[in-house]
C-alpha cells in the first residue's frame, strides 16, 4: 500500500536534485516478479502530499 503516486510526488518536488523520478509504475514492476504482487493505491494522496510540504 502507498500514499503517493510518483506522479504527484514529481509534480510536488519539480526537478530536485535529491528526488530524481523514475516514471515506471510500481505496477510493471511488480507484474515482472516471479511471485504475484497486490498494489492498493495511491491512498489518501492527498494526506500523502501533505507530508513534503516544505521539504522541496
Amino acid at each position: 500500500m502507498y500514499g503517493l503516486s510518483e506522479d504527484s510526488l514529481k509534480e510536488i518536488t519539480g526537478n530536485h536534485p535529491e528526488n530524481p523520478t523514475l516514471a515506471l509504475p510500481c505496477r510493471t514492476v511488480f507484474a515482472s516478479g516471479q511471485r504475484k504482487v497486490e498494489v492498493i493505491g495511491p491512498c489518501l494522496e492527498e494526506e500523502a502530499a501533505k507530508l513534503h510540504e516544505g521539504v522541496w
